[in-house]
């Protein structure tokens, strides 16, 4: 298309494109763009909680004493100690590996003031949330414990399912 302009009279044109409406606009997109600069910096510092495995621990264990993180691993048969040492304060430890038939290094786990869990057994699943220190001491946040017991979750037999329906 052409750029038709309009003159008045006095040689003025009488449509000018608007320079303000620009200027506003440019400046909104640099405070949005900055808005979700900072906003992903700050997602990305310090304030993340990793989720790792006890060898990935081990591995950058330097780097990870003292932040807050989450571990998984499978609680070693005959670790769990549970410890009241009054009526309001009590010590329980216990052991989790990556894998019970090759079970490497193991990590030592403390939490203070918490009830023993009763799927807290040899074999299960944990995942705790807390901070490790650079002996290989790994304290869990208050409720920040949680476990998943194997052989609580059975597949059941299809011939065994109850009115005949079939389970597939």
């Amino acid at each position: 298309m052409a750029d038709v302009s309009w003159q008045n009279t006095d040689g003025s044109l009488a449509l000018e494109k608007p320079r303000r409406n620009r200027l506003m606009f440019a400046v909104g997109g640099i405070v949005l763009i900055s808005a979700v600069i900072f906003l992903v910096i700050n997602a990305m510092s310090g304030n993340t909680q990793l989720y790792k495995t006890v060898d990935e621990y081990y591995a950058e264990q330097g780097r990870l004493a003292g932040r807050d993180l989450r571990v998984s691993g499978w609680v070693v048969d005959g670790t769990v100690v549970y410890t009241q040492i009054d009526a309001h304060n009590s010590r329980l430890e216990f052991d989790i590996v990556d894998d019970l038939a090759n079970p490497g290094r193991s990590l030592h786990v403390v939490a203070l003031n918490e009830p023993k869990p009763d799927l807290l057994q040899g074999q299960a699943q944990a995942l705790v949330e807390g901070r490790g220190d650079a002996n290989g001491v790994f304290m869990a946040n208050p409720g920040g414990l949680m476990l998943k017991c194997p052989t609580r979750y059975e597949e059941m037999d299809p011939a065994g399912h109850p009115d005949s329906v079939p389970t597939s």
